[in-house]
């Protein structure tokens, strides 16, 4: 038995019948669980930050503008500002993925980050598309914030410390995200 499709019905031994057509909804959602899974695992990658790179630390401006909102018109500039931050850790391990740390369980944490990283984005891939008028502020601080990143760590010839703050910008990033952003859409 052969079937035909069309838009609107379906032929079968040409005769005609109607089926009913359900969308599945797509959820532009971000995931809190994976959001935390993240920060848990980077966060157990290495620990405190190392006393022996105290000296080499720096301080990167934190772009807290690109996180917050004083009202709901303002959350889909918020989601959008967490999808591009996970595009943009994505971006730098993909620049630089051959780092592989200081020992067997770092870089396999490190790894298991990287992989949390990527399935978000793809999970989340339509808030890219979503409109908001306050969004291109708010992009071109996320810019500033991950070039200066990226340059620490060239500047720091990809060390272990640079890495380091690497992973402690990171941190500081998800932790705000998750602890200040309550009017964001997170699937619970």
């Amino acid at each position: 038995m052969s079937l035909l499709y069309n838009d609107k019905y379906r032929v079968v031994k040409n005769k005609r019948q109607f089926i009913k057509v359900w969308s599945r909804p797509t959820n532009c959602i971000l995931r809190e669980d994976l959001l935390k899974r993240s920060y848990t695992v980077i966060e157990t990658a290495g620990g405190l930050f190392p006393v022996q790179c105290l000296d080499e630390n720096v301080v990167i401006p934190f772009p807290q503008n690109a996180f917050e909102s004083d009202n709901t018109d303002q959350v889909t500039g918020v989601e959008k500002s967490v999808y591009q931050t996970l595009e943009n850790i994505n971006a730098l391990f993909e620049k630089f993925e051959d780092y592989t740390g200081p020992d067997q369980r770092f870089t396999e944490n490190w790894n298991e980050f990287r992989g949390l990283v990527y399935r978000q984005i793809k999970e989340s891939k339509c808030i890219k598309s979503e409109a908001a008028q306050d969004f291109p502020s708010r992009e071109a601080s996320l810019k500033v914030y991950f070039e200066t990143i990226t340059s620490t760590l060239k500047e720091k010839d990809f060390s272990y410390c640079a890495w380091e703050i690497v992973r402690k910008e990171i941190l500081h990033t998800l932790k705000f995200v998750l602890d200040v952003n309550s009017n964001v859409k997170f699937l619970r």
